[in-house]
């Protein structure tokens, strides 16, 4: 079983490698996502925000504020101008989400935005992407595929722990 050990060696040195390369890749996309996410965030915020702005200046032509102008809505006998007006407030909550979300998004720190992403993540804005993963050639790509690189480095050295435990007890079994 020695004669195998160095051909071992080597092999795990170049699953070790491949593991680090596939991690800081994996990792990599994490800023790529979350540009692409913003970017069909910031689309969608920029249409609410049309209507936003409509039902701002139709209050305002009538002395009210949004929430006002939406209460009186609602509180019309009307079931047509009830339901108009729960669309209507749909869609202010709508903007108003988009605008913390990108916000929260553009004005975080690199560490901070998977976490803000995490916070304001909405599936409609993830389904209306078409994310294309790419190598990201700026600081922020490198430091999440240098974070790929420690994880991976964390996960081969817990496994190699782990074996090297397991064999321990196999050969120390054998031996009694």
């Amino acid at each position: 079983m020695s004669f195998l050990t160095p051909i071992a060696k080597y092999f795990g040195t170049i699953a070790d490698r491949i593991i680090c390369v596939v991690f800081a890749v994996v990792f990599a996309q994490v800023p790529v996502y979350i540009a692409q996410y913003i970017d069909v965030l910031s689309g969608a915020q920029m249409e609410s925000q049309k209507m936003y702005d409509d039902l701002v200046g139709r209050a305002q032509k009538y002395e009210l504020t949004i929430e006002e102008f939406l209460e009186r809505l609602k509180a019309n006998p009307d079931v047509l101008v009830k339901e108009n007006a729960e669309a209507s407030e749909s869609a202010v909550n709508r903007y108003k989400n988009y605008t913390d979300a990108l916000n929260a998004l553009l004005h975080s720190s690199v560490w901070s935005k998977p976490f803000r992403l995490m916070k304001h993540y909405d599936p409609s804005i993830h389904s209306a992407m078409q994310f294309e993963p790419n190598l990201p050639l700026t600081g922020e790509g490198l430091i999440y595929a240098l974070l790929g690189v420690v994880v991976a480095v964390l996960l081969i050295g817990l496994i190699s722990s782990l074996f090297r435990v397991l064999f321990k007890r196999k050969k120390t079994e054998k031996a009694v």
